[in-house]
């Protein structure tokens, strides 16, 4: 009777323990599946810092033709990308909400303290990355396309900013550039990998018009969800 009753007990036993192991997912194995099915990401913590570049007396470029400012785009295209992490379960802290500067004035020292403002946000968050939006502008009217920029001196920010740009690519017509690295303030204001998307050429006159709509915002901050979502993969 003992006999018997021990090789049922050992029946049950396996059975539970059969049905009770997690899945390969539950200890990061399966991530690339599991991302690629629900379009999440797993929780761990992460945080990303959304800097929307510029911002109240400080437009950034003006629109070509439209004359649309920068700044405007900018918060914009952060609070669509805002609410995209959030729903993968991704932290999310923003520099600026609202039309306005983390200090309000004009000249060069202003400039600077706004920036600082910014940094001292970054530190105090201590992210994980730092994304920073902008428009881009310049003399020839010819040039276009969304390009990713990324601090030298980091190969993970140049990483994050290589699944960024390759996104642009697949996803952008016209943007076929490469990443290139940057010496800019924004780079380098965190210990955290810190990459600075250009949307687009406000200077050029068919992609001012494509910046203003919501079909290609959509278009951009869907691709730079997804190399952020596909640098996560590999970590």
């Amino acid at each position: 009777m003992k006999t018997k009753l021990t090789r049922f007990c050992c029946i049950i036993f396996i059975i539970f323990a059969f049905f009770a192991v997690p899945s390969p997912t539950c200890f990061g194995f399966g991530l690339t599946e599991q991302i690629s099915q629900t379009d999440t990401v797993p929780s761990r913590n992460y945080t990303v810092v959304i800097d929307a570049g510029h911002g109240g007396t400080d437009p950034g470029s003006i629109g070509y033709k439209t004359k649309v400012h920068e700044a405007d785009l900018n918060l914009k295209m952060s609070l669509l990308l805002k609410t995209k992490l959030e729903k993968a379960g991704i932290n999310v802290v923003m520099t600026r909400t609202t039309d306005a500067a983390m200090l309000e004035g004009s000249g060069k020292k202003w400039k600077r303290k706004d920036m600082e403002l910014r940094k001292a946000l970054i530190e105090k968050t201590r992210p994980n990355m730092v994304i920073s939006l902008h428009q881009n502008s310049y003399t020839n009217h010819s040039l276009r396309g969304a390009q990713v920029f990324y601090d030298k001196t980091s190969e993970i920010s140049k990483t994050i900013a290589g699944f960024i740009q390759e996104q642009f690519k697949q996803n952008l017509d016209k943007s076929i550039k490469a990443t290139s690295p940057g010496d800019y303030f924004m780079l380098k204001c965190s210990a955290a990998p810190s990459v600075i998307v250009e949307c687009g050429f406000l200077s050029n006159e068919a992609e001012e018009q494509l910046l203003q709509t919501d079909e290609y915002q959509e278009k951009i901050i869907d691709s730079i969800y997804k190399g952020i979502v596909n640098f996560l993969q590999i970590k």
